[in-house]
Formats: structure tokens, sequence, C-alpha cells
């Protein structure tokens, strides 16, 4: 038995087969729609999709980190034996160029390559400093702007062949060279005392040992020898200079000896006939050994009543 529907041109029956076409049902096409818009590895699982993102972030970290590392290489120059100027090499390390060094240098040697100089520059000041494990100070040299200074226990000269030039210490200071100039118009100001084995005039100039407000002293174990080769020897004092040998004799040694200003005898007696004026003297001593002039012809003595040509 069955039902003819003729409004949707089916036939349905009961407890029977379909005589027609079931008709399509639309159930769910909506969300099909809505799906196709999105791809569909969404769609495959959460774990799936998570694996791929933290092996996608992984891949980005990686490039991120050689692309930081190039650029480093890049900017610091880093090569096969160091680091742009800087040089790794056996026993020590080698700059080229420029170095600026903003703390503390400590190196046991500081060289340049042959045929190069090398020049330190500081905009205050300079230090070099020697010291112990323990931090004390032995040595230290100091360049400040307007000096140096130098702290130690000596302080050494040398020339290139590792010769004495100049020493100095708490005791004595010591000079090697040849010959000490000095160039100046205040000369060389020595307040104790100065042992050298010659001093010397340079040529063209005049020599002067002058003491401004006290004594003068030269001494010798042996002698003492003055000497000028083209000119002469002036000795000059205020009050009296005196020559004393303990031993031995005084010498004057010389064809022509000149005694100036010294003082006359007066002459009680006339002088005698036949001898002429001339500006002839004897030489008299007194007890105390000052020297005077007489006339020729008359004795070698003093009045009594002259008490100043023998006091």
């Amino acid at each position: 038995m069955s039902v003819a529907d003729t409004s949707n041109n089916a036939i349905r029956g009961w407890g029977s087969t379909p005589t027609g076409n079931a008709p399509t049902v639309n159930v769910g096409n909506e969300n099909r729609t809505n799906h196709k818009c999105l791809p569909s590895i969404f769609f495959r699982g959460w774990r799936r999709n998570l694996l791929y993102g933290i092996l996608i972030f992984l891949m980005v970290l990686v490039f991120l980190n050689i692309a930081l590392t190039l650029w480093i290489i890049s900017a610091l120059k880093l090569n096969m034996n160091g680091i742009g100027p800087i040089k790794i090499m056996n026993g020590g390390i080698q700059l080229q160029g420029q170095t600026w060094v903003v703390n503390n240098l400590v190196a046991s040697t500081i060289s340049t390559q042959p045929a190069h100089p090398i020049t330190l520059h500081s905009h205050r000041n300079f230090t070099v400093l020697v010291s112990d494990p323990k931090h004390s100070e032995h040595s230290k040299l100091l360049i400040k702007r307007d000096n140096i200074e130098f702290s130690g226990k000596n302080f050494h000269v040398r020339d290139s062949r590792g010769g004495d030039v100049f020493r100095a210490s708490k005791e004595e200071v010591r000079v090697y060279a040849d010959t000490f100039a000095v160039d100046g118009i205040g000369g060389l100001v020595v307040k104790t005392a100065l042992q050298v084995p010659l001093v010397r005039a340079p040529p063209g100039s005049d020599l002067q040992l002058e003491s401004l407000t006290r004594g003068l002293d030269l001494r010798a174990p042996q002698s003492i020898y003055f000497e000028s080769r083209a000119g002469k020897i002036d000795v000059t004092s205020h009050t009296d200079l005196k020559l004393n040998s303990i031993v031995g004799a005084i010498k004057i040694d010389a064809p022509n000896i000149v005694i100036t200003n010294l003082k006359e005898a007066r002459v009680t007696e006339k002088p005698q006939r036949g001898i002429r004026s001339m500006k002839v003297y004897q030489l008299c001593a007194c007890a105390t050994g000052k020297l005077f002039l007489a006339a020729p012809d008359a004795v070698c003595a003093a009045n009594a009543d002259d008490t100043e040509l023998c006091r």
C-alpha cells in the first residue's frame, strides 16, 4: 500500500522500500562552509600544532643568534690571529695603531716594532709604579704637567753602552760625564761642598769663583794649580789675602815681580851727593812681615814716630 504525494513528487510508504530518491538533508552545511576558510592543519590535533610552533620559534632564535654572531665578528674584526688590531702572539700581545688605557696597564715589557717609535700620552699625570706582590711601592716615576718626580733609593742614567752617566741617591750625586757644563747667568750654586778634579771655563768665557756672603775654601791633599794660558789671574780681597805654607815654602817664579801701592818710609836725612834722583827704592820688611819701601841711600828702618808703617 502506498500513498502518493503529488505536491512533492515523491512516493512514501510504510514498512517498505521507498520507490523514489530520498530527499537531500541540509544538516551542518553552515559549519562545513566555515571550515573551508581555515587551513586544515589547525584541525589535525593541538599537540602537533604546538610542536610545529616550537620548532618555528627555535628556528627563528637560531637565525637571530647566527646574525648576531656575524655582526659581532664584523664589528670587532675577529680573525684567526686576534681581535682587529690586537694580535695574540707567542709571549705577548701586539697592538697596532693607538691604544686607550682606561684604568691600569700591567705588563712586564712594553716595546715597539723595529724602526718604529713609541709615544705615551696622558691628559693629566703619567705614573710608572714598581711594587711587590704585597702592593708595597719600591720605585715610582710621576710625570705631571709642570714637573717630574721620582721616588726610590737610587736614580741611574746610563748611555747606550751601559756606562754610567748620572747617579743620584740620598747620600751623594755623581756625574760620570767627561764634561759637566752649566749654561746660565746664575751659574752653579753649591751650599755645602763641591768635589771635582778640574774646574775649567769654556773657550771664550771667564771662570769666576765667588762667595757673596761667606768664605771660599779651596782644599787639596797634594796641590792646587791655577793656570791662565792666554790671560791673567786676578785675586781680589776686601781685607786680607793670606798665603800660608806649613811645611814648604812660597815660591814666586817670574821674570818680573811688581808690587804696587806699598807705603814709603819718611826720610829724615838728606840723600848723599852724586846719587841721581830715580824711582828706585829698597824693599824692606817689618818684624810683622809687612813690606815697605825705603830710599835707596837710606837706612832700611822706620822712624819711631811712624806708627802706621809697621802696624
